[in-house]
């Protein structure tokens, strides 16, 4: 397997002095820094495309190579992803990739909702922005458009996904909470449980329509129930949007062991039937 990319130092070598001696440390701290984060998001999307086995030890000289750094970076890119939550530590043995239940996914997309549902509350409570509406009802009218093509290509399912994530995400930077907005973003860490994690039916296409029309749909009324202050009609309306969401998962999951769905975005290597299913 080919590199994915060279991660470079963004380093400047500069003798140390009196004038520049501190110059010199900050820059080296801030290039070692870019280069971590380099690092690790290039391990991130490894990992999620299903590159490593689940559940197997992650080899540390495999990641470097792939990565294109030295060991040490490589092993601080994989303690990063420990936390969260896509590695798992062993005991004197370095790190595993973590395996997700359908159960755990849902799980976290309900308490994605929650999360929203309070954003929601807040948000029909104290008003919302102009600059925030407007974003919101952009969304909707972007998949008005959308949903008039049929059938539903790459192209309209990649602007499919971008959609969901804006319309979610003015929903929860609109409240103005940043604990908010930090428990929101650490729940979309779990494989599929982000509202960009989208899967698009290709087996099933009348199925697939009709949960995008229901998700359309309640995204029209939550914007509604948030306009007319109806604090906690709006909070209601965002837990059965989870629900759906979550319920949607479980009705397609069949469908991505048979390999006849189309999957917008990484992620679903990780996952697994749960054990009842």
């Amino acid at each position: 397997m080919q590199k994915i990319h060279k991660v470079k130092s963004d380093a400047v070598n500069m003798r140390e002095n009196p004038e520049n001696g501190m110059q010199y440390l900050e820059t080296e701290d801030a290039a070692a820094e870019t280069q971590l984060e380099r690092a690790t998001e290039a391990l991130r999307d490894l990992i999620l495309r299903g590159t490593f086995p689940v559940d197997e030890k992650l080899p540390e000289t495999r990641v470097a190579e792939l990565l294109g750094v030295s060991r040490t970076p490589a092993r601080l890119a994989m303690a990063v992803l420990e936390q969260d939550g896509l590695l798992v530590r062993l005991p004197r043995r370095g790190f595993r990739v973590r395996s997700f239940s359908l159960d755990e996914v849902v799980e976290a997309i309900e308490v994605r909702g929650e999360v929203e549902a309070i954003a929601a509350r807040v948000v029909a409570e104290r008003g919302l922005h102009a600059d925030h509406c407007a974003r919101m009802e952009a969304c909707i009218g972007r998949a008005e458009i959308l949903l008039k093509n049929a059938p539903f290509e790459a192209a309209q399912r990649r602007d499919w996904c971008r959609m969901n994530v804006d319309f979610h995400d003015a929903l929860v930077t609109a409240c103005g909470l940043r604990p908010l907005w930090s428990a929101y973003a650490k729940v979309n860490l779990v494989p599929l449980a982000s509202p960009r994690d989208i899967m698009f039916n290709v087996a099933r296409p009348e199925l697939s329509r009709r949960q995008l029309e229901a998700t359309h749909e309640d995204h029209a009324r939550i914007l509604d129930a948030i306009q007319a202050r109806h604090s906690t009609r709006a909070a209601a309306l965002v837990r059965e949007h989870a629900y759906r969401s979550g319920e949607n998962k479980r009705r397609n999951f069949p469908d991505i062991r048979m390999r006849t769905m189309v999957i917008e975005t990484p992620g679903v290597a990780l996952v697994r039937p749960s054990p009842a299913e």
